[in-house]
């Protein structure tokens, strides 16, 4: 018979702690979008944090790998695999969202002031969906974080694929929250 004991974290209740603090805000960045809040992260701030975010989203995603691969609990091969192989992903995502996107997008809530942003257009005549009516779609930005919700029909009509549109509202250099938007000519 196999032990039932868990998994040991190399920190202990430390370890915990630390990898909820540090995973917690790229979870709530996500679930920030699902009401209708839009945060861009600005173009430049992606193409600066790629490699830190890589980095992060690589230790990320090994950590529940290796956790998993220690278990000393006794998993099923088909619950063990599904974990050894969602986990890892999420983690990656989860560790990458959390450079890219949580990190400018607590900049933005603490120390925003007004500031205005460019992004290119990738599609702004889609119908959307239940949650995101009537969106804009920019360049550059990670999927989930790429549209911009509830745009006025009379700005999307003028809107085509590679034209530029300056976004304003309460951020940084790093990212806003959209409030409006316009043309750039």
């Amino acid at each position: 018979m196999g032990s039932k004991e868990s998994v040991k974290w190399p920190l202990g209740k430390l370890g915990r702690i630390l990898l909820t603090m540090l995973l917690l805000p790229a979870v709530l960045a996500i679930f920030v979008q699902i009401p209708g809040f839009n945060f861009l992260p600005s173009n430049e701030w992606i193409s600066k944090a790629a490699l830190p975010a890589l980095a992060v989203g690589v230790v990320s995603a090994a950590l529940p790998f290796w956790l998993i691969l220690k278990s000393r609990r006794e998993i099923d091969g088909v619950r063990r695999g599904f974990g050894l192989l969602i986990a890892p992903i999420a983690g990656y995502f989860c560790g990458k969202h959390l450079v890219i996107i949580a990190v400018p997008m607590l900049f933005a809530f603490i120390a925003g002031h007004r500031v205005e942003l460019s992004f290119t257009v990738v599609d702004a005549h889609e119908w959307g969906s239940k949650k995101c009516r009537s969106p804009v779609q920019v360049e550059g930005v990670p999927m989930l974080f790429d549209e911009i919700c509830r745009v006025p029909e009379n700005i999307r009509r003028e809107l085509g694929p590679g034209q530029r549109i300056a976004v304003s509202g309460r951020g940084t250099s790093r990212g806003v929250f959209v409030e409006s938007l316009r043309r750039v000519d």
